[in-house]
């Protein structure tokens, strides 16, 4: 059966995504905008987008679920843009590491019936759509977290598009997610960052440090090399789970 599938945002994770429903072997047709155009561009080249789009518009009304793979804080923009946009049947979802704060959001807007938060769990310290691939998804947890209006038949639809990923789809209530998530991926970011940021104050001129370090150093480091940006937004969205681990962590 034909499936139509639209990203609104095109970095890491949707490219990663786009690999693996087009190496899937189903009828995929794939739809992406993004901020910056340039690596939808070259993902249409790949043969991974069917169709590049300049802004989100009615051409994503036929679309059988959009997945935004955007920076949390302007998900809420591109959800209230939808609303108006998309068919009865479509199932809209997202990739952010953070479940409550969208999960909010579509209860404001009434789109609860439409609306499914995902997060796979995967990834790498690479950014952007030329570091993407099928093998990130492949074996990779993907968190499903339903609404209180989530049918079992969209739950199965979405299980469906998961197991094309060649990921492992896991149900999950929204909270759970978000304080799972703080304790086995945002605290251990935030403590691999302080760790490199203590290092650097206070190795001494001749970097005696940094010359030392080996495997031990680089496998507790190796996460803080990603997008500062990114991990703002994040920690943002999910300070007080993060807050109250950080405090029995410490």
């Amino acid at each position: 059966m034909d499936c139509k599938v639209g990203f609104i945002g095109f970095g890491l994770i949707a490219g990663s995504i786009a690999h693996s429903l087009k190496e899937s072997g189903s009828n995929y047709t794939i739809i992406a905008t993004s901020r910056r155009l340039g690596p939808v561009y070259e993902a249409k080249k790949d043969g991974v987008v069917d169709e590049v789009l300049d802004s989100v518009d009615n051409r994503l009304s036929d679309c059988d679920f959009i997945i935004l793979c955007t920076p949390v804080i302007t998900m809420n923009d591109y959800l209230k843009q939808l609303k108006s946009i998309v068919k009865k049947s479509c199932i809209i979802t997202d990739v952010g590491s953070v479940k409550t704060s969208i999960h909010n959001t579509v209860k404001e807007l009434d789109m609860e019936d439409v609306f499914i938060g995902g997060h796979p769990m995967a990834g790498s310290e690479l950014t952007g759509y030329a570091n993407s691939s099928s093998a990130i998804m492949k074996n990779a947890r993907y968190v499903i977290t339903p609404t209180s209006k989530t049918t079992k038949e969209q739950l199965e639809r979405f299980k469906a598009l998961v197991c094309d990923m060649k990921a492992n789809p896991i149900i999950m209530d929204y909270t759970i997610h978000d304080k799972s998530v703080a304790a086995i991926s945002h605290l251990p970011h935030l403590i691999s960052t302080a760790l490199v940021k203590l290092v650097s104050e206070q190795d001494d001129s001749d970097k005696h440090m940094q010359q030392l370090a080996a495997g031990s150093f680089r496998d507790m480091t190796r996460v803080a090399a990603s997008s500062p940006e990114m991990w703002d937004q994040i920690c943002a969205s999910n300070s007080q789970d993060i807050s109250v681990l950080l405090g029995d962590y410490i």
